[in-house]
């Protein structure tokens, strides 16, 4: 809600004047070398994708084949299911705990076979915007087969109250079969350029720029990549101001007596009392507009003004008798 980075603004408008020539590897050499000193990790453990979902999309091609199994808890990121479906792989799905809408952890490790080849583990899980630290995914893990892909799916992770109790990008050394995959989509506003990453022992990695199309990098993306890792201000401020609206949101909702799940993304995972469906036509009127396609509602943290919008049009729907 807070726009692009205004680093990586500048400085993709500059690279428009080169976009006639093809993508410079020095360049993403560069983006991959400050990925790689902030994840204290090699270059070799990176490839660049264009947005996270391409990310996931060629771990699928790479891993699923016919008839293998994929564990999915849900609700989940509805791409994951579409990338089984494509490579024709069977979806197990493992529905979260319904009091916290945190993993069922024994459910997932019941759940294994000899077919189980893939897990996608989004952390903190879109839509129920609730996270789990690494030493809970890393218990997890280190309890499946070691020929089972464990895909963590951190979009979302500069969020949460302490990234560093959360990301289990540390943990790559201990568990080869891990890959951890992030973006420029949501901390830098960057959704509309297309630049995401994935992280992984050298092997994976290897294998995964077999399935890459030559040339598939933009340079207004790789350029924006850049200058956005150096915006520690718009970093910054970005993450303090959702994480207090993040708490007003969440706190408003409570206290008018609604279901509200402890969030450490930039959504809320709530219960207002209608289906999310009727809910999204229901505030439309108001100009806000929602998710309507989960079990509950997810509402994205919009800036302060947007977040007041919000809250008057759910109060005026109260007064109305539409919401309870």
């Amino acid at each position: 809600p807070f726009g692009v980075s205004p680093k990586a603004m500048a400085a993709m408008t500059e690279a428009l004047q080169y976009g006639h020539l093809y993508p410079d590897s020095v360049r993403d050499t560069v983006l991959k070398g400050k990925l790689a000193e902030r994840f204290n990790v090699l270059p070799e453990n990176l490839i660049l994708t264009c947005g996270a979902a391409n990310a996931l999309a060629y771990i699928g091609e790479l891993f699923i084949d016919a008839g293998d199994e994929c564990i999915i808890p849900s609700p989940a990121y509805p791409p994951y299911y579409y990338i089984v479906y494509k490579n024709n792989g069977k979806i197990i799905d493992i529905p979260c705990r319904e009091d916290d809408m945190k993993l069922d952890i024994e459910a997932i490790l019941n759940s294994v076979s000899n077919k189980t080849r893939l897990i996608f583990l989004c952390n903190p899980n879109n839509p129920t915007s609730t996270a789990y630290t690494s030493n809970e995914l890393s218990k997890l893990i280190s309890k499946l087969p070691e020929d089972v892909i464990v895909v963590v799916d951190e979009a979302y992770i500069d969020f949460t109250d302490d990234a560093n109790s959360v990301t289990m990008v540390p943990y790559l050394k201990q568990f080869p079969n891990m890959i951890v995959v992030q973006t420029f989509s949501k901390l830098y506003g960057m959704a509309g350029v297309r630049l995401g990453y994935a992280i992984a022992c050298k092997e994976v990695i290897t294998y995964l720029n077999k399935t890459v199309a030559a040339r598939s990098m933009s340079t207004i993306a790789i350029e924006g990549g850049i200058a956005a890792l150096n915006d520690d201000e718009f970093r910054i401020k970005t993450i303090k101001t959702i994480r207090n609206e993040r708490k007003r949101l969440t706190d408003e909702l409570r206290s008018m007596g609604y279901r509200c799940f402890d969030s450490q993304s930039n959504f809320l995972y709530a219960d207002l009392g209608v289906t999310p469906q009727n809910l999204y036509f229901l505030l439309l009127p108001y100009g806000v507009m929602i998710r309507g396609d989960f079990p509950m509602t997810r509402i994205t943290i919009g800036t302060p003004p947007q977040n007041n919008l919000l809250l008057s049009a759910i109060q005026d729907l109260r007064v109305k008798g539409k919401l309870s």
